[in-house]
């Protein structure tokens, strides 16, 4: 064999063990070193309260209420209340306070009311609206829903012996504690367009009555 046949006998030998070591390598899945992030997601565990889910409510209220000429008396009440939709309820309220002497009876030691006309109630029906719903956070694990909510009602008012018609109005925020207990945080004025009179330079008018407590109640 002469020695141009040679070189090209081992050329065709070194290219047939070249090329399948190539195209093995080609076949062979790329690797890298990066390492994979695991991303870290931290839960809170909230626990949320709902409403329940019946729509009648019930409760007692307690507070102090601003009586015209006679100052500022606790009272106590019974409320309760239909939601007729998630924004709209109906509410009845019975509350009653009794007046003490007034500061013109304490100096003079005359009795310008008898003790039964010193017991002051009230009974009205109102319609509520909610307008600003939300959430509360106490702590790091504790969520509870809220509402501002607006009433407007009427009623009667019992007072000095005379039975008025009372119109009130009033403001409130409802938070839901648990699936079915809340608290109230509520004022209201209670008007009637007879005035109190207990002398006679006092002037003809309309009387306010305000009133601002704390309910507790519960859903059924």
């Amino acid at each position: 064999m002469d020695l141009r046949n040679l070189c090209l006998f081992l050329g065709c030998v070194m290219l047939t063990l070249v090329t399948p070591q190539t195209q093995a390598a080609e076949n062979e899945p790329v690797t890298t070193d990066v390492p994979v992030l695991t991303p870290s997601v931290v839960r809170l565990g909230l626990e949320d309260a709902d409403i329940d889910d019946e729509n009648f409510e019930l409760g007692l209220s307690a507070g102090f209420i601003s009586i015209e000429n006679f100052g500022t008396q606790p009272y106590y009440a019974l409320r309760a209340a239909w939601h007729f939709t998630e924004d709209l309820f109906f509410e009845a309220n019975y509350g009653f306070a009794e007046v003490e002497d007034t500061p013109a009876e304490t100096i003079s030691g005359l009795r310008l009311v008898t003790d039964d006309q010193r017991e002051f109630e009230y009974y009205n029906l109102s319609v509520g609206f909610n307008i600003l719903p939300g959430e509360v956070f106490l702590g790091p694990k504790r969520v509870y829903n809220n509402a501002f909510y607006l009433l407007v009602g009427a009623g009667n008012l019992e007072f000095l012996g005379d039975t008025e018609f009372a119109v009130n109005l009033g403001v409130g925020l409802r938070l839901i504690i648990t699936d079915n207990f809340a608290a109230h945080f509520s004022f209201q004025d209670i008007i009637t367009d007879k005035p109190i009179k207990l002398y006679p330079e006092d002037n003809d008018g309309s009387s306010h009555h305000m009133q601002y407590g704390l309910s507790l109640t519960y859903f059924f």
